[in-house]
């Protein structure tokens, strides 16, 4: 009886610290605490894994969404429009999933989060005059509101969970002022996924 409660002992003692090697695994996983001043770092320390050495200076984050366990933030490297995908774990802490980022005034994308979809459009607007977006997709018309227009913007809204697309037409794409004015000819639409 003395040999089987040791082994129950040890059998436990076991069993517990895989436990503590998983949940700590699973901490450091997600290595970000979700912060805009030290947001920067942890894309430059993400992107220069693989890629030429980036400075957090040259890096600046602007609005972000929310959708489901995911955070999208739009930013700029440099004279480059992109976009950083943070997942978020059970604890409450991210990683990086997803870092874009090239030429053009846009960025946009399709994403979808327990069954539904949801549109994400971003972009410069140096002039701050784009208050409402209206776009087309698989042949249906959203309209997004920009409340505070200012110089860079990131607009989410749920769209139709049949849409098979996972990025919009941007020649579908229309920008109005506040007074209604359709001035998506003071624009250059390109750009790419966010």
């Amino acid at each position: 009886m003395k040999i089987m409660g040791k082994d129950v002992r040890r059998g436990a003692a076991v069993l517990v610290l895989a436990a503590a090697l998983l949940v700590a695994w699973y901490h450091f996983s997600y290595p970000v605490e979700l912060n805009m001043v030290t947001l920067p770092k942890e894309i430059v320390a993400f992107h220069n894994r693989e890629s030429e050495d980036w400075d957090p200076s040259e890096i600046t984050v602007y609005g972000g969404v929310s959708v489901g366990d995911r955070e999208y933030y739009l930013m700029e490297i440099g004279e480059y429009l992109g976009s950083v995908t943070l997942r978020r774990s059970l604890t409450g802490r991210y990683k990086i999933e997803y870092l874009r980022y090239g030429d053009g005034g846009f960025r946009n994308a399709i994403v979808e989060s327990e069954g539904k979809k949801y549109l994400l459009l971003g972009g410069r607007d140096l002039t701050a005059r784009i208050a409402g977006i209206a776009v087309s997709i698989d042949g249906r018309s959203y309209e997004l509101e920009n409340p505070n227009p200012g110089d860079h913007f990131l607009l989410c809204t749920e769209i139709d969970s049949r849409t098979e697309d996972n990025h919009i037409d941007l020649a579908r794409l229309a920008f109005y002022n506040r007074e209604g004015e359709d001035i998506t000819g003071l624009y250059d639409l390109s750009g790419g996924g966010l």
